[in-house]
């Protein structure tokens, strides 16, 4: 699955004086590999210390990491598409695989019954975190799985 995205996250915030937080838009395309949850947490680690969003990392990196080994094992040939984006005081975190959406309803069932028992850990810590998540056909060409969740943003003690 190929994008027309940038391939990484930016490498540094914004000037300082500007929204940091509201600047942060990231993405990065991953092989289908178990190290690339690895490459993601610490990408995700990175990008959200740098916007200034220290208090989303924990959430947010084993969001990212949850999401791209159910990815990984929907579709571990292809390849997977990370992307951050905050907005409205909430950070969405967006994984993009290669996995088809069936057109039989019944496999079509089956295979999101499926990705949902993969996904118990993240739910529930979405859930926990007062966010929503997910799942359905990607919006890409070529098609695939698009499954997303969004984490809103809370204070350090709030």
């Amino acid at each position: 699955m190929s994008t027309p995205y940038p391939s990484a996250c930016p490498s540094a915030a914004p000037e300082s004086g500007s929204d940091l937080t509201e600047a942060l838009s990231c993405s990065m395309t991953l092989p289908a590999s178990p190290r690339s949850a690895g490459i993601a947490r610490q990408a995700v680690r990175a990008a959200l210390h740098a916007y200034a969003l220290d208090p989303l990392t924990a959430t947010a990196v084993q969001a990212a990491s949850e999401l791209l080994g159910s990815a990984w094992r929907m579709d571990p040939y292809g390849e997977l598409y990370l992307s951050l984006r905050y907005r409205d005081d909430a950070l969405r975190v967006i994984v993009y695989d290669g996995h088809p959406t069936h057109t039989h309803p019944r496999l079509a069932a089956l295979c999101e019954a499926r990705r949902r028992s993969t996904l118990r850990v993240f739910s529930a810590l979405v859930r926990d975190h007062g966010g929503n998540w997910g799942l359905g056909p990607s919006r890409e060409p070529g098609g695939g799985t698009r499954t997303w969740a969004t984490l809103p943003h809370r204070p350090p003690n709030g």
